[in-house]
């Protein structure tokens, strides 16, 4: 049987580094198209120099027609604007694409334009998107065409908060949750920037886009659709001296009496059953950065603070897979009907 030819657009990111690498000795997908900002064709380690050896594949200049002459799947890891821009042609061509970008994550229109601040490029795609969570939305991955990518935080945040709003729908207030979050280095791209820079980033913990943050509306949006409800979730994310790794501490408040603890652990446990990559610690273990880097894993441990009536859920996972590249190839699983855990194990 053929093998499904799979693009990648964006091909000298952080993310795109992920993606060629587990895509090599793919059963399904053959990695056949790498496009990027280059003026000529490159070899693969021009950029990414670990790959040498691991395909033959050029990266090429950016061209949506050749894009979707060359591939059947297209993975975009391109900013939001340009990912949007490139994905009109792919669809018309009837090529299935996963955009790594924030373009199709909102439900509607307005919030997109109201978050990014500027004009959505293709609002007639958005209906078609799917949010590419498979713990969330599987199913609806499966015979998906186009697939909204996660981003990072709103990963490990939605895995943390989603056991609770299925079980307690009633007992979590719409204002009030908290989700503190820290990243390391590499969630900025790999686009040079101040922050990013060494001599600002190293030796620095540093919060930015305190209750403004882009993915603040995107982890409520996903919450409304998986719960039913609205809620608004306070989300502080930081930036910490170090390459990859992610994690999240969200502090929800409970409207009546902490429900039993034990109850609370079956809820999570229960959750993560049957998940390939999520992973429920036991009562008094918390999850860090280091267990799951390199990994498309997320642990997730839940706690309770009696005194402050408080339910205090941890997770993390790996920035650059479970958090992006990973989860594109996990949902790209679902899609072609092959080992969802293919690559990522």
């Amino acid at each position: 049987m053929a093998k499904v030819r799979v693009g990648i657009a964006g091909a000298t990111s952080y993310t795109a580094r992920e993606l060629i690498g587990r895509l090599a000795g793919h059963s399904t997908a053959e990695l056949t198209c790498l496009m990027a900002r280059v003026d000529k064709p490159v070899p693969v380690a021009s950029s990414h120099p670990g790959l040498r050896g691991r395909t033959e594949v050029p990266i090429v200049p950016l061209d949506g027609d050749r894009l979707a002459s060359d591939c059947d799947l297209a993975f975009l890891c391109l900013p939001h604007g340009p990912a949007a821009e490139m994905t009109k042609g792919l669809v018309a061509a009837g090529r299935r694409v996963i955009d790594l970008s924030a373009d199709f994550r909102f439900p509607h229109r307005a919030l997109y334009e109201q978050t990014y601040r500027q004009p959505h490029p293709a609002p007639d795609l958005i209906e078609r998107a799917v949010y590419g969570l498979p713990e969330l939305w599987r199913e609806k991955i499966r015979s998906a065409s186009l697939i909204a990518n996660p981003g990072c935080y709103p990963t490990a945040v939605l895995l943390a908060l989603a056991p609770l709003l299925r079980a307690y729908p009633n007992d979590i207030p719409a204002a009030g949750v908290v989700a503190d979050c820290k990243s390391g280095v590499s969630g900025a791209g790999r686009t040079l920037s101040e922050r990013a820079h060494f001599v600002e980033a190293n030796e620095a913990l540093t919060p930015y886009g305190v209750a403004s943050h882009r993915h603040g509306p995107e982890i409520d949006s996903q919450l409304r659709a998986w719960s039913g409800t609205p809620i608004h979730v306070t989300f502080i994310p930081h930036l910490v001296p170090m390459d990859r790794g992610l994690c999240a501490t969200v502090c929800v408040p409970m409207r009546g009496d902490l429900p039993d603890f034990d109850e609370v652990q079956r809820v999570y446990a229960g959750f993560c059953a049957g998940e390939p990559f999520l992973r429920h610690l036991p009562a008094g273990e918390f999850p860090g950065t280091k267990p799951v880097a390199h990994t498309n894993f997320a642990d997730i441990s839940v706690t309770a603070d009696p005194q402050a009536n408080l339910l205090i859920v941890m997770s993390a996972i790996d920035n650059l897979v479970k958090g992006a590249s990973g989860q594109a190839l996990q949902c790209m699983n679902l899609m072609l009907g092959c080992d969802e855990t293919e690559g990522l194990l």
